[in-house]
């Protein structure tokens, strides 16, 4: 069989398997269509946020001096989503800026943003993006796959010993009445400074959410509330949005795939 032939059936073959998995962009690769910046500024549309196009990534603070002070922010999207699967990359650049330029490299990926999303940071759930090592429990940690539960309205339950994500653990609250409360993972390895690591969360409207690191299922947890006076109700959608908090970094991949689910 001709070479070029071979070529298009295994492009369409992969072409094939992309459609029945149901992925579709988030990120096109060459613009910021459908995402906004919670501090767009000046003559830049989305902020610190820019494309790389040679990359087909977010770039943050790609034109910004090391060492310089800068501003944390948040790209969000446009849509909101329920039911999903979201897989994405992201790898670390070499510049560091103020007020944290000693600090282990921090972001995170979000979700079920609710509020004003042009608040940084809005209330949310947050899949830690860090290079902090897992056993790291003393200072300033951010470790992939951590979660964090921002705002005080928020809270969700997980199965968690001291402050640590045990799967046999039993069923506590994290959130309630905090601005941030956490649940650290002891799993989770990122790969060397400079290559791409993957991530993807499952969510299933407010039942249940799993993060997932390198291939790694590294936590896991469910029941989502955010409180109306004095109510908790059930927290089932919201906006996805990306942080800049002083470290270079790119974004890249980011394809999501709707679920169908009943809360």
């Amino acid at each position: 069989m001709p070479l070029k032939l071979l070529t298009l059936l295994f492009l369409f073959s992969l072409a094939s398997i992309n459609a029945e998995e149901g992925f579709v962009p988030l990120f096109d690769g060459k613009t910021l269509k459908g995402w906004h910046s919670a501090k767009k500024a000046g003559g830049a549309p989305h902020g610190v946020f820019t494309v790389n196009t040679k990359d087909e990534a977010i770039h943050v603070y790609a034109k910004e001096k090391a060492g310089t002070e800068q501003d944390i922010d948040c790209l969000y999207t446009e849509q909101e989503f329920s039911h999903f699967v979201l897989r994405m990359q992201y790898r670390w650049g070499d510049k560091r800026f103020a007020p944290r330029i000693d600090w282990d490299r921090d972001a995170g990926l979000l979700f079920h943003i609710s509020g004003d999303p042009k608040k940084v940071w809005p209330d949310c759930l947050e899949m830690q993006i860090g290079a902090s090592p897992s056993d790291k429990t003393k200072g300033n940690r951010f470790h992939s796959g951590d979660l964090w539960v921002v705002g005080k309205p928020m809270r969700v339950q997980v199965s968690k010993l001291k402050r640590f994500y045990d799967a046999k653990a039993p069923l506590v609250w994290v959130g309630s009445e905090k601005k941030f409360d956490s649940c650290l993972v002891k799993g989770g390895k990122e790969k060397p400074h400079g290559e791409w690591n993957d991530m993807e969360i499952r969510v299933e409207g407010a039942k249940k959410a799993t993060f997932i690191l390198n291939g790694e299922v590294v936590l896991e947890m469910q029941n989502f509330q955010r409180k109306d006076g004095d109510v908790y109700k059930p927290l089932s959608s919201g906006r996805i949005g990306l942080q800049a908090e002083f470290a270079e970094l790119q974004y890249r991949k980011i394809r999501i795939k709707k679920l169908d689910g009943k809360e």
